[in-house]
Parts: C-alpha cells; structure tokens; sequence
C-alpha cells in the first residue's frame, strides 16, 4: 500500500507566523491540504511537531491519521524520516508538503499512480520538478536517515564533481575541437 505522507512540522520562520494555521476554503491551511491528500489517497499521515495538540485535535476529528515528531525543530530531514519509520509497513510512500494548498487530489494520485518497484517519481510543470515526491519502499532506509533541513535532496540527487553530467551534444558546433 502507498503510504502519503504529508509534513507539518515546518517552524514558519520566514512567513512570520504559523502558516500552517493560515485560513484556505474557511479552515487552517494544514488541515485543508491533509483533506486534498485524503481525497486523493487511501492512506495518509500527517507529521507534525510534538507540541502540536490543537492541529492534531482538527485532524482527529476529521478522521485523519497523523505522528509527532519530538525532533522537528531540527529540520525536514527529522520530520520525513520519523513519517516514515511511523509507516515502514508501506510499499512506498507519496511524500509532501501541507504549505502547498493548491494541490490537486488529482496531481497527488497521479504520483501514486506512477510509482514502481525502485522507483523515484519526481513531477514536473513546465520543465521544472516539483511536489509531492514518490519514493518506492526500496528507498525507505535512505529516507529513514535522513537529517537536518535538507529534506530528501540528498535521496534525490547525485552530487557529482563532472560539469559533463550537464552537457550534451544536440548540434555539431557544440562539440568541443
């Protein structure tokens, strides 16, 4: 089963304030994206910061599942990895981000639905990669080792000390002499 994953615990230091309790269609917006996600996957937790009982009394009782995480202070990479070790049972998991309102259920089922053994599906609009992320289970101890605030970046990519990663030939003058 494909686990979504959705991560609230962010601290909203460069909104000002908790965006996560920003008003979207008449509720706070980390509520409004767990009920897009819902709509979109049978199975969805919310990660949210250990101190976070008024959020997880809205999303108790609108019969969503979510975990704390008691080290979200210390970045993303906390965040994801605890979400994950909460559904290691998963086949895999549609990862996201609740300050992303205009989601469409449609988009995040789509991501799910693309997935496959080994798999990373990483979506894009108009030629640049966006959210949610789906990771096969096969990636699930990288993600569960995850750190910091860098997220899952460090599953994504390769960093390499090559600039020919980045070139290819397309027309002869291109071809260095």
């Amino acid at each position: 089963m494909i686990q979504g994953l959705l991560l609230a615990a962010g601290r909203s230091q460069r909104f000002g304030t908790d965006k996560r309790w920003a008003t979207v269609s008449g509720r706070p917006m980390a509520l409004h994206s767990a009920l897009q996600w819902r709509a979109a996957l049978t199975q969805v937790c919310v990660v949210l910061r250990g101190e976070d009982a008024e959020l997880a009394a809205l999303l108790l009782q609108a019969g969503l599942a979510f975990t704390h995480c008691p080290q979200s202070a210390r970045g993303m990479g906390h965040s994801l990895a605890h979400g994950v070790m909460h559904t290691a049972q998963a086949t895999g998991w549609v990862i996201g981000l609740a300050d992303m309102p205009l989601l469409r259920p449609a988009s995040i089922a789509a991501v799910a639905q693309a997935m496959a053994p080994g798999r990373i599906v990483v979506p894009q609009h108009l030629g640049r990669h966006g959210h949610p992320v789906g990771f096969d289970r096969a990636f699930g101890p990288d993600l569960m080792a995850l750190q910091g605030d860098a997220g899952a970046r460090g599953v994504l990519a390769l960093e390499l000390d090559d600039p020919g990663v980045l070139f290819d030939v397309d027309l002869p003058e291109q071809w260095p002499r």
